[in-house]
């Protein structure tokens, strides 16, 4: 059972999402997505119509990404506790309604034209959160 935030966690949604007919049908995902915690942070790459990778990166090098997702560790607990109880995140817990609901929003990036990229990927973002309902998932 993989543990969350981790690379094996990530992996695991990553190959179930590349299995998933479901994810393909929402068209061409490129971008390189960063996660951040309080201590961890992740690049998940994006390509065509696949997750194409995921590793573990220094904070410095969220830079790189298009845009990240920065929530504390309970919060993230809280988002994918609700996806797994709902089979998908409520509108309350989607991506695109946690980032508004922050005042400085949940999306981060060095670069605000592509942070922007965020509102074209944001469906297939969430159905690849979403993919998480069905992983057995433990929070360290």
């Amino acid at each position: 059972m993989p543990v969350f935030p981790s690379v094996q966690w990530f992996d695991a949604l990553r190959q179930a999402v590349n299995e998933d007919a479901r994810f393909r049908s929402l068209g061409t995902c490129d971008a390189k997505v960063g996660i951040k915690t309080e201590d961890m942070a992740f690049i998940i790459i994006f390509e065509g119509f696949e997750c194409a990778g995921v590793e573990e990166i220094g904070e410095d090098s969220l830079r790189d990404a298009d845009f990240y997702f920065e929530l504390s560790t309970q919060e993230w607990q809280e988002f994918l506790s609700n996806i797994q109880a709902n089979g998908k995140a409520d509108s309350d817990h989607s991506l695109n309604n946690m980032d508004l609901s922050r005042p400085s929003g949940m999306v981060k990036s060095h670069d605000e034209y592509r942070r922007h990229s965020f509102l074209r990927y944001h469906l297939s973002l969430q159905a690849f959160f979403d993919a998480s309902a069905a992983l057995e998932t433990t929070f360290s």
